[in-house]
């Protein structure tokens, strides 16, 4: 590596012929970034005595010397600049041609000396600078014209090299005095960094720069990691086959947020963004001795393929099926993209025949029936950031089960997604019943958020379109009871008590949809009703049914089609429907939550000594004779030196090397143990969970021999024990619920009183010391700040617990508290 101080023109003016990779991002600066170049140099212009320094060129020779003297470079950093120069250049001379006189320079000079071009060679070595993509023909265009201004025009107006030569044009224009410009550019300086070809590594030395102007999108690095380090006759191959149409399909969507999604759907673990994530992905892709090309073109033809899922995901793009694009387009108004990773990975065992199209539609309707019921029912969506990638990555473990399987008594995945949401019943992650749902439906506002409200009442009208879904872009919100009803005497006089109007104005019962809001506007419900466009009496949507046929429209009317319309939505946003066998493997996997068993990795194995360095893993799967050994680090190595965090990486890879299949398998299934046992069985005989299985089961015991719980919660004698760190009790609130918590490594036992509703929870925050009174015998009372920006709140109590003695008295404990805790519930009654 070569690195010094030199003036910026002087690389325009010397034998330097420099190309852009493929791998390089496009000319891309701005305004704001062309104007602060204007400024250095007119600033450095206007200053005799100062120069001005901008930045760095990175650039490598490639091959040697021409026969006529020319040396082709491939330029690594400072496209940017070096483009946006080149613009000033061509403005400068065409102004020059306009304007020649009182100027210390011409737009021969500028042509002469080869700034730009070279008017007497060809190919590559008449430009002075080759921009990559369709940036190159716009930029010779440019030149050329200089040289020869009666050359057609092509690259059009929506070419930012156009738009950027306007503005320099136009700047020059109005200076007074473009000497000024010139000598600006005569005193900008550079660092030049000269890299020699086999010995420095550019992706290094890219990636360690901090240049002026725009930042890298961490698809730019993940880009230059792929081709840079690729031999430069193939780069422009596997960006043409790759990377080209990558962009072009994604063209108007975040290139970095496609990115992400991809590495969460096939890694199936949560992914940082940012430059973080730039981290992740090498880590992944340099987890494989495979040959650097193999490697590369497995990771572009992953990409290439989810691409174009996300594209149908993201809407901008079909996905060759309508209902499928229906339900897609569903999940996109919820604008819940934290689980577009799930859906692309969804669409990818779809397309490559893993699950059938009957069965991605269930998925993708039970995945909108989850994430509506959570909005509705306002759970925090915190939980899911986790939830996500375990469901991808259960999901690929039962479509391995099934791929492993010699009948046709395998996993139906889409069973299994049914199975796995009604079983992750932990707070954070759990998904609201019908109960929940539709009191939520009939009790909240729902008007707010727009978004939400308009996906409910269009998707309770679809109901009746099944085939035939409509679309109701053009419609809007309408309160058939008007937001401003208080205002009038005839709808004042609907009301039995005024009091209950802002529930009632934007509950469901009076909200529906309409193409003619301005026109229905404030008028009385006679008016509305009657109107001849636009009109109750003339609207064919079956969810406006009520309105079109009544005559007042009072409480007891908004009330009725309330709950029509809540029943209807338990039909249109059902509970996932799962048989026991699916709900039975599914149970105890993903508890993701506050409360859910802590995930046991492989390193958690090897951490706690339960698999040791040199342990011997063994192939478990038909057709694939394969060994591992676990390393000294946590690791699983494979025969042929290759080493993984994962199992299911690991086998994977085991697979492919000794099948040729790149499939996804479970290897935690898949790897076993020299006695045959699976892998899953150390991490299923962790031991906590046969002490919590042991302890619900003692509870529930000595709770059937108390009365006073039988009365309060109804006999617990058949309720099945289970393994997870927390039961729910409930007492007939849809506002809170009582959950009874387990923790065998830290201890203790506990219950918690968990509000939904905020406000009911501040006004027993406000008899706290009643509360306290209630629960003095039982210990301390933690509370949530009723302030705090969440929205739920958590009463919680709870008391230390040996678990190797007699649990009689935690679970009296518990009982007691359990009563104790319904008694303070009724204390808002």
């Amino acid at each position: 590596m070569d690195a010094g101080k030199k003036v910026l023109l002087d690389l325009f003016a010397g034998s330097l012929r420099f190309t852009v990779p493929v791998y390089q991002r496009r000319y891309s600066w701005g305004e704001a970034q062309c104007r602060q170049l204007w400024t250095d140099i007119v600033t450095a212009g206007r200053h005799p005595d100062r120069t001005h320094f901008t930045g760095s060129v990175v650039w490598m020779q490639d091959g040697g010397i021409r026969p006529d003297g020319r040396s082709l470079c491939l330029l690594i950093d400072g496209q940017q600049r070096l483009a946006s120069v080149s613009l000033l250049l061509i403005a400068l001379a065409e102004h020059a041609r306009r304007h020649p006189d009182g100027l210390c320079f011409s737009a021969d000079m500028i042509v002469d000396r080869g700034y730009l071009v070279d008017k007497y060679s060809d190919g590559d070595a008449r430009y002075k600078l080759t921009l990559s993509g369709d940036d190159r023909a716009v930029l010779r265009n440019l030149t050329d014209r200089l040289v020869d201004p009666g050359r057609p025009v092509s690259g059009g107006a929506d070419s930012n090299l156009e738009r950027n030569l306007d503005l320099f044009r136009g700047w020059v224009g109005a200076i007074g005095d473009a000497n000024v410009v010139w000598n600006g550019l005569q005193r900008l300086e550079v660092v030049s960094v000269t890299l020699d070809q086999g010995r420095d590594e550019p992706q290094l030395v890219f990636e360690s720069m901090n240049s002026t102007g725009l930042d890298l999108e961490t698809s730019d690095l993940v880009r230059n990691y792929m081709l840079m380090g690729c031999p430069v006759d193939e780069q422009a191959a596997l960006y043409g086959d790759y990377w080209q149409p990558m962009e072009r399909r994604l063209r108007g969507l975040s290139f970095d947020a496609f990115l992400h999604d991809w590495m969460v759907a096939t890694l199936a673990r949560p992914v940082p963004r940012g430059r973080a994530m730039y981290s992740e992905f090498k880590r992944h892709a340099a987890d494989s001795l495979l040959p650097r090309m193999d490697r590369v073109r497995g990771l572009l033809s992953s990409m290439l393929e989810y691409s174009e899922s996300y594209a149908a995901v993201r809407g901008a793009e079909g996905v060759g099926d309508a209902m499928v694009g229906h339900r897609l387009g569903s999940l996109r108004d919820l604008d819940a993209t934290v689980a577009d990773p799930l859906v692309l990975r969804m669409l990818a065992m779809w397309r490559h025949g893993r699950v059938d199209r009957d069965g991605l539609l269930r998925m993708l309707g039970d995945l909108e029936s989850y994430l509506f019921r959570r909005m509705v029912c306002q759970v925090s969506s915190n939980g899911l950031n986790k939830l996500v990638p375990s469901l991808i990555g259960r999901l690929d473990g039962d479509a391995s089960d099934n791929d492993i399987a010699d009948d046709a008594d395998g996993a139906d995945p889409a069973e299994s997604f049914a199975a796995m949401l009604l079983t992750e019943t932990v707070r954070s992650t759990r998904m609201p019943a019908d109960d929940e749902f539709r009191q939520a439906l009939l009790g909240e506002d729902l008007y707010r958020p727009a978004s939400r409200c308009k996906h409910l009442l269009a998707g309770l009208e679809n109901r009746n379109h099944p085939k035939d879904p409509r679309d109701f872009r053009d419609y809007t919100i309408e309160h058939i009871m008007p937001q401003n009803a208080m205002a009038h005497a005839e709808w004042r006089g609907m009301l039995e008590d005024p009091d209950r109007f802002p529930l009632l104005v934007n509950g469901l019962g009076n909200l529906t949809l309409t193409a003619y809001n301005s026109e229905l506007s404030d008028g009385s419900f006679t008016e509305k009703r009657n109107r001849m466009v636009g009109g109750y009496g003339n609207e064919y949507l079956s969810i406006s049914r009520e309105p079109r046929e009544a005559d007042r429209w009072d409480e007891t009317a908004i009330r009725r089609r309330g709950e029509r319309l809540a029943t209807l939505a338990l039909d249109v946003w059902p509970m996932p429907e799962a048989g026991g066998q699916a709900l039975l493997e599914q149970r105890g996997h993903g508890q993701t939550g506050e409360h859910g068993n802590s995930a046991v990795d492989f390193a958690a194995l090897c951490g706690r000594g339960i698999l040791k360095s040199g342990d011997v893993l063994e192939s478990g799967y038909a057709g694939v004779d394969a060994t591992a050994t676990v390393t000294g680090d946590g690791r699983i190595r494979l025969a042929n030196g290759e080493t993984f965090t994962s199992p299911s990486g690991a086998f994977r890879r085991a697979r492919e090397l000794a099948t040729g299949e790149d499939m996804q398998v479970n290897g935690w299934v898949a790897w076993r143990l020299p006695d045959g046992r699976p892998l899953d069985s150390l991490r299923r005989n962790d031991g906590t969970a046969s002490v919590r299985h042991a302890f619900w089961k003692g509870l529930y015991a000595y709770a059937a021999t108390r009365s006073d719980f039988i009365e309060a919660y109804g006999d617990p004698s058949r309720r099945k024990p289970k393994e997870t760190t927390w039961a729910s009790f409930g007492i007939g609130s849809s506002y809170c619920h009582l959950d009874g918590i387990v923790s065998v490594r830290d201890g203790y036992v506990a219950v918690d009183m968990y509000f939904t509703d905020t406000a009911r929870y501040a006004r027993l925050y406000g008899m706290r010391d009643r509360v306290a009174g209630m629960l003095k015998d039982l210990g301390t009372v933690d509370w949530n700040d009723p302030d705090t920006d969440r929205k739920n709140r958590l009463l919680k109590i709870r008391h230390n617990a040996d678990f190797n003695a007699d649990m009689t008295d935690a679970y009296q404990w518990m009982v007691d508290t359990l009563l104790a805790m319904r008694r303070i519930r009724d204390l808002l009654d």
